[in-house]
């Protein structure tokens, strides 16, 4: 008699607890459940700004930041960006799909940019003969001002942000005030709008990975190439330049220069050898 109260008492209890669960942890209650009936899920949460803080492996997915959206925590409160794509038969179709420099908006006040340059996955970029290799990207953080940011690599390989805003960079860019548009000899990445102290939600993507620059030099002219600049100039050699009226026969010069004082015309026959012909009508 006491077994058979004991076990009624048994499944009163069961079926308490039973009726009153309203959750199931599906990773211990289910075997491999199926959610291709569900109208959707959201695997990861999902905002305009990431989390401050964070735990190993978790994920987040930044909105507004097409091609550039899912992160991951790889150590406590470090969020980095899982570069990569699935555009035709792999990889990225599109710039706006590929890290190289990318740019996001971490939160209303900070851009990341070049988040996926490291030292495993580096970034290149060539002015001219002059690669440069990028094993870390920055940050720019806005302190207040409307305006435009103008994000770009400078011919001497530094990832600059001009602005006419109030904005700084971590160590891995650097600012520039008074810029309202792209400098020459730049490689443009973003431009990126502020508005009452807060970087809008997306910016303009200007990378173009398909650009190229070809320069070749004919008769009569020389082509000197720098990092980030080309000079073409007369080839002394072929085409003589005017210069001053010499005041002497020995005056310095280069043979092949000339000159005139509307009386004579001078040339330079040799160097530091001018002879020189008095011009007459005819």
């Amino acid at each position: 008699m006491r077994k058979q109260i004991c076990r009624t008492i048994l499944c009163t209890i069961s079926l308490v607890l039973v009726s009153g669960q309203t959750a199931v942890n599906l990773p211990k209650q289910s075997k491999d459940p199926d959610f291709s009936s569900f109208s959707g899920t959201k695997p990861v949460q999902t905002g305009t700004a990431l989390p401050a803080t964070c735990t190993t492996g978790q994920l987040f997915f930044l909105a507004g930041a097409a091609g550039s959206n899912v992160y991951g925590c790889t150590s406590t409160n470090t969020w980095s960006l899982e570069a990569g794509g699935s555009g035709g038969s792999g990889g990225a179709s599109v710039a706006s799909q590929l890290g190289d420099f990318a740019v996001t908006r971490t939160s209303s006040a900070v851009l990341t940019i070049a988040a996926a340059c490291t030292s495993a996955t580096p970034c290149n970029i060539r002015f001219g003969t002059q690669v440069y290799t990028f094993l870390s990207g920055g940050t720019v953080t806005l302190s207040s001002g409307t305006g435009t940011a103008y994000i770009y690599i400078s011919s001497t390989g530094v990832l600059t942000v001009g602005h006419n805003v109030t904005a700084t960079c971590s160590s891995g860019c650097t600012t520039q005030s008074g810029v309202t548009a792209f400098p020459l000899n730049s490689l443009p990445l973003f431009t990126w709008t502020a508005t009452s102290g807060a970087w809008s939600a997306t910016g303009a993507d200007f990378r173009a990975f398909l650009s190229t620059q070809t320069l070749a030099s004919g008769a009569g002219i020389q082509l000197t190439q720098t990092p980030g600049q080309n000079t073409l100039q007369t080839d002394p050699t072929v085409v003589g330049l005017r210069v001053a009226v010499p005041s002497t026969s020995s005056s310095s010069c280069v043979a092949g220069t000339w000159a005139t004082d509307g009386t004579y015309y001078y040339l330079c026959v040799n160097t530091n050898t001018w002879m020189r012909a008095l011009l007459e009508t005819f």
